[in-house]
């Protein structure tokens, strides 16, 4: 016979809460960066009371691992998907990572910058994000780019790829979140555009590296 675990209601309703306040958190990042949205806006979206928040939560900062949580989980999918694009190349890798990469950073610029910020202000508050090892995320991109080793110069070609993978990551972070501040604004051309020339650059790296 089998047997079902049952989640006391009181249990049930805070999980809802939690979910509900995430989704808010998410709908929100979509039209705004986190530190303009208010604990209020968050909890009319999600239909609960800002007392039900303050409950459960210090602050708006609090919701800041859950939401690395989030992200961690969606990361990995695009991972997923990016490792079974099928290139003929090195050179068709570099430009279809970086492209892909830039469209992930743009369809999720706000939230993106709300990590990039938050990380480095509060530390102590990404615990979750060990969910997620980013070194292996950054090694799994860097293997695309291995599966042409016979095409990378240099004699390290795992230093290399984690070089370009380094640089393509950088570079694009600050051109799509910051492109207005330096160090940005030292290249005129839109993130668009750079995918282009970086994909050039990387690529002549991997062909001259020693």
């Amino acid at each position: 016979m089998a047997t079902y675990s049952v989640i006391p209601a009181k249990q049930q309703r805070s999980q809802d809460t939690q979910r509900n306040l995430m989704s808010a958190v998410h709908y929100c990042l979509q039209s705004k960066f986190f530190e303009h949205i208010s604990i209020k806006e968050l909890c009319d979206y999600a239909d609960v009371s800002v007392g039900t928040f303050y409950r459960r939560f210090k602050n708006k900062e609090a919701l800041l691992p859950l939401l690395y949580q989030d992200f961690g989980q969606d990361l990995i999918k695009w991972i997923d998907t990016l490792e079974l694009n099928q290139y003929t190349s090195l050179s068709q890798a570099v430009k279809g990572i970086t492209e892909q990469t830039h469209e992930f950073f743009m369809a999720n610029r706000s939230l993106f910058r709300t990590i990039h910020l938050n990380s480095r202000l509060y530390s102590n508050l990404v615990a979750g994000e060990a969910l997620v090892d980013r070194r292996e995320v950054y090694r799994r991109i860097a293997q695309i780019l291995l599966r042409f080793s016979d095409e990378i110069s240099a004699q390290d070609k795992k230093s290399a790829a984690n070089m370009v993978i380094f640089t393509m990551i950088t570079a694009l972070l600050d051109k799509v979140l910051y492109p207005q501040i330096t160090p940005a604004i030292a290249c005129d051309l839109n993130s668009r555009a750079l995918c282009g020339e970086l994909s050039k650059m990387l690529m002549l790296y991997l062909s001259n590296a020693e």
